[in-house]
C-alpha cells in the first residue's frame, strides 16, 4: 500500500471516528460538541448592542475576529495571581499559574481554567486550518491555539490582550469563588480537544513525509546498507510517524 492510500484510509477512519463521537455546526466543529456541559446560559447580544458595549478595538477583535498589533497589551507582562476574563461578558478564561512568556507578542497560556471555558472551532482566513479560540459564554473571538507552547500540555492558547480583562487575586471575590469551585478537580493540565479539521492536515503531513522517509530507507536497504548514515531515513520516518500517531492519540482520548 503506497502513501498516498495510507494517507487516504486514515482521513477516512478519523472523519468515521469523529462524526460518530460528536455532531457538526455551520461553524465547524467545537469542543462543546464532545458532550461538556457548559455552567451557565450563553450570551446573546444584537450588534448594536456589542458596539455600545466594546471599545472600538474590543469589538475588532471579539466581534468582528481581529488581531492586536502584536506587543501591545499590558496583559502580556502581568505575573500577579489572578484570573484573566474574557472583555466581552466577564466569564473567566486563564489564571496567571497558565501562562508563560512565548515570545510571540500575545498573552499566552498553556491551559484554560477548564474544559467549559473556551470553545475550540477551526477557520480557514489563511487558507490553511487553524484551531480558533472562542469564549465559550458569548462567543467572542479570542485567539488560536498551537502546538508549540511548554508541558504538561504541550499547548499555547496566543490569546488577544484587548479581549481580555485581569483580576488580581482577591480583587472580585465572587469571581474568584466560581475560579476556586472551576478548578477543585483539575490540576491545571486542562486539554481541550480540538476540531477534526484542523487537526487532520497536519496528521497528513506527518503520515505523508514519514512515508516517502520509510520508503527511501527501503529502497536504500534492498541494495544493501552500508553503514549508519544509511539508516537516516528510517529514523527520520519514524519521527514523523510517531508524531503522527500522538496526535490521533489525542483525538482519540477526546481530550481528556
Amino acid at each position: 500500500m503506497n502513501t498516498i492510500s495510507c494517507i487516504l484510509l486514515l482521513a477516512i477512519g478519523l472523519l468515521a471516528v469523529d462524526a460518530f463521537q460528536s455532531p457538526t455546526s455551520s461553524r465547524g466543529i467545537s469542543s462543546r460538541q464532545i458532550g461538556w456541559s457548559f455552567p451557565a446560559v450563553p450570551i446573546t447580544k444584537s450588534d448594536a448592542e456589542w458596539r455600545e458595549e466594546l471599545s472600538p478595538d474590543a469589538y475588532r477583535v471579539l466581534r468582528q475576529d481581529g488581531t492586536e498589533p502584536a506587543n501591545t497589551s499590558p496583559l502580556n507582562d502581568v505575573k500577579d495571581d489572578g484570573v484573566f476574563v474574557c472583555a466581552g461578558c466577564n466569564s473567566p478564561l486563564y489564571q496567571t499559574s497558565t501562562k508563560f512568556e512565548s515570545g510571540s507578542g500575545w498573552p499566552s497560556f498553556y491551559a484554560p481554567i477548564d474544559g467549559d471555558a473556551v470553545d475550540l472551532t477551526v477557520d480557514y482566513k489563511l487558507v490553511i486550518p487553524r484551531t480558533e479560540v472562542r469564549c465559550a459564554k458569548c462567543g467572542g473571538h479570542l485567539g488560536h491555539v498551537f502546538d508549540d507552547g511548554p508541558q504538561p500540555t504541550g499547548k499555547r492558547y496566543c490569546m488577544n490582550g484587548v479581549a481580555m480583562n485581569f483580576f488580581a487575586e482577591g480583587e472580585d471575590l465572587e469571581l474568584s469563588k466560581e475560579v476556586l469551585d472551576r478548578t477543585n478537580n483539575s490540576d491545571g493540565a486542562v486539554k481541550v480537544k480540538e476540531p477534526l479539521a484542523a487537526v487532520l492536515p497536519a496528521i497528513g503531513i506527518d503520515v505523508f513525509v514519514g512515508g516517502l522517509f520509510i520508503d527511501t530507507f527501503i529502497k536504500q536497504a534492498s541494495n544493501g546498507i552500508d553503514g549508519l548514515f544509511d539508516y537516516l531515513p528510517l529514523a527520520f520516518g519514524a519521527l514523523y510517524s510517531f508524531n503522527a500517531i500522538r496526535k490521533i492519540a489525542g483525538l482519540l482520548s477526546n481530550g481528556d
